[in-house]
């Protein structure tokens, strides 16, 4: 039965794929150039959030109707309504965004109101006690565990947000964690269709077809985010969320950094230039190139990690040196 709803997603996506302008002006959200931190040179549907729910929505919807256990992380009715009512609302909070720009403050007042709701909704998703390969103990966190959940979540939004920049770019990056996280679970199901759905999108993506859009960045963002606390808090699949770190590296690091610089030339951190590390890339290499660097790069500390088995610090530093020279290599050129 799962085979043969993988067969009739793959169709309805083709479906999708064929039709992508009636479905792009049913939709009607476009990103348009400026000319200043938008080069290409005509209007580009913002749909990769509205693919990605239509197909999640329909998957729950087969779940609910044929009782087929697709959405494996969840026990209950309550904690699949919880998940629609969060990414139907991150979603509506990006589309918003793209379609009216949103002031910053709103952006994150609004994401962290909805980060509450979500925790008081489920709380499997409440990140409550994790381990450190560094620190003996089991970390408890206690009456800090609802404020270290949501700073979870912002953080992964926003860094993804700030990752989005160049074609193929985040859907690569997201391509590859789901991947990872299908080697490493026995929750199969869902992971092959989130891959099968990122396939189609970025084979839009690639041929300009469409943007992802902070409608699209949002959704999937909540769909990773509670596939890695449901891994670490229910499976137990992570022994160590040093794993979880640095999986998720390269898009916090470049965060870190494009955050601190705007600040100390006193600049709002949430308003866009052009100095992410896939726009200093793609000013040197082509479009190609530059997405393989950029997986090379976030598949690197993961790959120390699990091959070379080096602890936390080793693994740390040397990422970031080589983060740093790549930085350095772009910036003066």
């Amino acid at each position: 039965m799962i085979s043969s709803l993988i067969i009739l997603i793959c169709l309805m996506n083709l479906i999708i794929v064929i039709n992508i302008s009636t479905f792009s002006k049913i939709i009607n959200l476009y990103d348009f150039p400026d000319k200043k931190l938008k080069f290409h040179k005509k209007k580009i549907p913002l749909i990769g959030g509205s693919i990605i729910i239509f197909n999640v929505l329909f998957l729950i919807l087969i779940e609910l109707i044929f009782k087929i256990k697709i959405f494996v992380f969840f026990q209950s009715l309550s904690e699949i309504l919880s998940f629609v009512l969060i990414l139907l609302s991150f979603f509506i909070l990006g589309f918003y965004d793209d379609k009216n720009k949103l002031k910053p403050f709103y952006k994150f007042f609004f994401s962290i109101l909805i980060s509450i709701l979500y925790i008081f909704t489920n709380n499997n998703i409440l990140v409550t006690s994790f381990s450190l390969s560094i620190y003996e103990h089991k970390i408890f966190l206690e009456t800090f565990s609802i404020l270290f959940t949501i700073f979870c979540i912002l953080v992964l939004v926003n860094s993804l947000n700030f990752f989005d920049g160049i074609n193929g770019q985040l859907l690569i990056f997201f391509l590859f964690v789901f991947s990872y996280l299908l080697l490493k679970t026995n929750n199969h199901e869902f992971y092959i269709f989130i891959i099968v759905i990122i396939l189609f999108c970025l084979f839009l993506n690639l041929r300009s077809k469409m943007f992802m859009g902070d409608n699209g960045v949002y959704v999937l963002s909540v769909i990773l985010i509670t596939s890695v606390i449901y891994e670490n808090n229910v499976y137990k699949n992570f022994t160590y969320a040093d794993e979880i770190f640095f999986l998720l590296l390269l898009p916090g690091i470049d965060l870190i950094r494009l955050t601190f610089f705007r600040l100390i030339k006193k600049k709002n951190p949430f308003y866009g230039d052009r100095n992410h590390i896939h726009h200093l890339m793609i000013k040197k290499y082509s479009l190609l190139i530059t997405n393989i660097l950029l997986f090379l790069l976030s598949v690197f500390p993961i790959f120390l990690y699990n091959v070379f088995e080096l602890n936390f610090y080793s693994i740390f530093l040397t990422f970031f040196v080589i983060y740093v020279l790549v930085i350095n290599n772009l910036s003066n050129d």
